[in-house]
């Protein structure tokens, strides 16, 4: 059992040194010579002497092998495709979009605003097709702009709706640097973006998660200052 594990977790291995994700066609010639040769295979074994089963059963094992590790390179494929499928169509970078969703992380402080994770639950904006997750920064307007607006309070479990532009994931490699396409598509983000300065923009739910998350919001929501402090809560 512990090699097939092995070899189902090389698959995954293996798919992630390709330089592209596998097509459905490759998949199929891969799939098919295997299981015609396991169909002759199983012929061939059936009136074998006990010999020839021992052997037969070292054979059946290094097959399965096989199998499960295509099973796990095309099982990886797939999951892939699925992920790289929700992006945000070229069309749609740097226009303005307005959504709903919820705050799904931590905001994290930066000098002049602050970052979040949001998870989409509406786009507001006819035709517009935006991924469902998105790393937003909601900055400061510098204080010589008319109608300057400072960044409002944000917490994790928030519904908000917002007015944003986006762009695709970008970002260079550099050899021992790092690798922030990649950061992101970890982290489940398909498009990074800003919120814009507009009236639209509001907060609609101050808690709009499921009810076993609001002592980890909460919580979070008092550490947060002590911890910026340098000191742990009494």
């Amino acid at each position: 059992m512990r090699c097939l594990l092995l070899a189902f977790a090389l698959g995954v291995l293996a798919l992630q040194q390709q330089a592209e994700l596998p097509s459905a066609a490759r998949a199929v010639w891969i799939a098919l010579p295997l299981a015609i040769a396991l169909l002759f295979y199983a012929i061939a074994v059936r009136d074998a002497t006990v010999w020839r089963r021992r052997a037969a059963h070292y054979g059946a094992l290094l097959f399965a092998a096989v199998a499960i590790g295509l099973g796990g390179f095309f099982y990886a494929a797939w999951r892939a495709e699925a992920r790289l499928a929700d992006e945000l169509p070229g069309a749609w970078e740097g226009r303005d979009v307005e959504i709903v969703g919820v705050i799904d992380e931590l905001p994290q402080a930066q000098e002049r605003g602050k970052r979040f994770a949001l998870a989409v639950e509406q786009v507001l904006t006819p035709g517009a097709i935006i991924p469902s997750r998105l790393s937003l920064g909601w900055y400061a307007s510098w204080r010589d702009e008319p109608h300057a607006a400072d960044v409002p309070e944000l917490h994790a479990g928030e519904r908000w709706n917002l007015t944003v532009r986006l762009k695709r994931p970008h970002g260079t490699v550099n050899p021992q640097g790092f690798d922030v396409e990649a950061w992101l598509l970890e982290n489940e983000f398909r498009a990074t973006g800003y919120v814009r300065d507009n009236d639209a923009n509001r907060r609609l739910d101050a808690f709009a998660g499921r009810p076993d998350d609001y002592v980890g919001r909460r919580s979070a929501h008092e550490f947060s200052p002590r911890l910026a402090e340098g000191r742990m809560p009494a």
